[in-house]
């Protein structure tokens, strides 16, 4: 689950880190994620990700499948359209969010550092806007998430990061 909440980190470390003056709501951007690992290889995703304080996001992904992944503080829902289904899970397990802020430290390389739980998450900045989001899921897959076309503190509708579902669906609560 901490895999899906990689969206929050990257908002609070953003809005942390992006500059003195600088108050950080929204955030838009395309993305390419990569994920690798030693037994299956490298699989590559694309779509764009919308992201809005406190705790909103969703991720669309439109390739190679397409899914829409809906984060909120309660829940994450994934929703499959190839498979008429949308799976929702309540978040038992908090992240520290102010913790993860607190002790983001600016390596040198120029990346950030935050760990949660047991993972290390490292955010890159090109143009004073994220620009790269490294990390080792819980499953020991590499991934690696370029940002791009990244827009900052553009008007959101809260309603954008709600799962409405469609009668001809299956709803799978877990």
């Amino acid at each position: 689950m901490m895999h899906l909440l990689k969206v929050l980190i990257l908002l609070m470390l953003v809005n942390a880190l992006y500059g003195a003056g600088e108050n950080i709501k929204s955030f838009w951007a395309d993305f390419v994620q990569n994920v690798s690992s030693e037994n299956e290889g490298k699989i590559s995703y694309e779509g764009n990700i919308e992201a809005k304080v406190p705790n909103l996001a969703k991720w669309t992904y439109l390739k190679p499948l397409k899914k829409e992944i809906y984060i909120n503080a309660q829940n994450v829902i994934v929703y499959e359209p190839n498979l008429y289904q949308a799976t929702i899970t309540h978040l038992e397990e908090k992240a520290d969010f102010l913790s993860i802020i607190k002790t983001a430290v600016l390596g040198k390389d120029g990346r950030y550092l935050s760990v949660i739980g047991k993972t290390s998450y490292f955010l890159t900045f090109k143009d004073k806007k994220p620009y790269l989001l490294e990390f080792n899921d819980e499953f020991g897959n590499e991934v690696r998430i370029e940002f791009k076309n990244v827009r900052m503190n553009i008007p959101l509708k809260d309603s954008d990061f709600v799962f409405v579902p469609s009668d001809d669906i299956d709803i799978i609560h877990q």
